[in-house]
């Protein structure tokens, strides 16, 4: 393969991954109070991260084969994770990042048997992988930016379950999961049981 095709395949699959988040904060996630500002704070640091991204990829001439790998690896595992937890959701889908309603049901199948925020770990692949694909180091506040937000999300999430109907067996289903990432400890003891 040449060195054009090693430059191409990540680009079209950053888009794969860009253009699935934007379908899902369209027409996946429910949102019941409206586009909350939280929500307005992923949208566009997101799409001004995107831009960036794919025009840093664009202007990245001297991509190598295992970056190129390596990356695609990462994005694949994005969309893989991301699809996984659509279908997951596909019967009821979950609120939007930020919505202020709270939780009517706990998912605990799918890519949630293992980590509790599938979605965040998708986006954050994603932009992980922008860095694999360029080997540009400032691209990490991008990650490390978009970190801070999910985390920021999540809490608020985590905080709807505890104080809702739902707060004693989602206590159960923290103490056996990850967060963003498998908890191999968790995975472990869980097994166990």
């Amino acid at each position: 393969m040449n060195s054009v095709a090693w430059h191409l395949i990540p680009m079209g699959l950053l888009l794969a991954c860009l253009g699935s988040f934007g379908w899902g904060m369209q027409k996946f996630f429910s949102r019941p109070t409206g586009a909350s500002p939280g929500m307005k704070v992923i949208r566009n640091f997101g799409t001004v991260f995107a831009v960036i991204h794919l025009t840093t990829m664009f202007l990245t001439k001297d991509v190598t084969p295992e970056q190129s790998l390596v990356a695609t690896g990462l994005y694949l595992l994005a969309l893989g994770l991301l699809w996984w937890a659509v279908q997951t959701n596909s019967s009821l889908p979950l609120s939007a990042s930020f919505s202020r309603d709270m939780p009517q049901h706990l998912v605990e199948r799918g890519p949630y048997r293992i980590i509790r925020h599938p979605f965040y770990c998708s986006y954050l692949l994603t932009w992980t992988a922008g860095v694999v694909a360029t080997r540009q180091l400032w691209l990490l506040s991008s990650v490390a930016i978009m970190l801070i937000i999910y985390m920021r999300a999540a809490k608020e999430e985590e905080q709807k379950f505890i104080l809702s109907p739902l707060a004693v067996p989602y206590q159960r289903y923290r103490a056996r999961t990850g967060w963003f990432l498998p908890n191999p400890f968790k995975l472990i003891r869980t097994l166990r049981n």
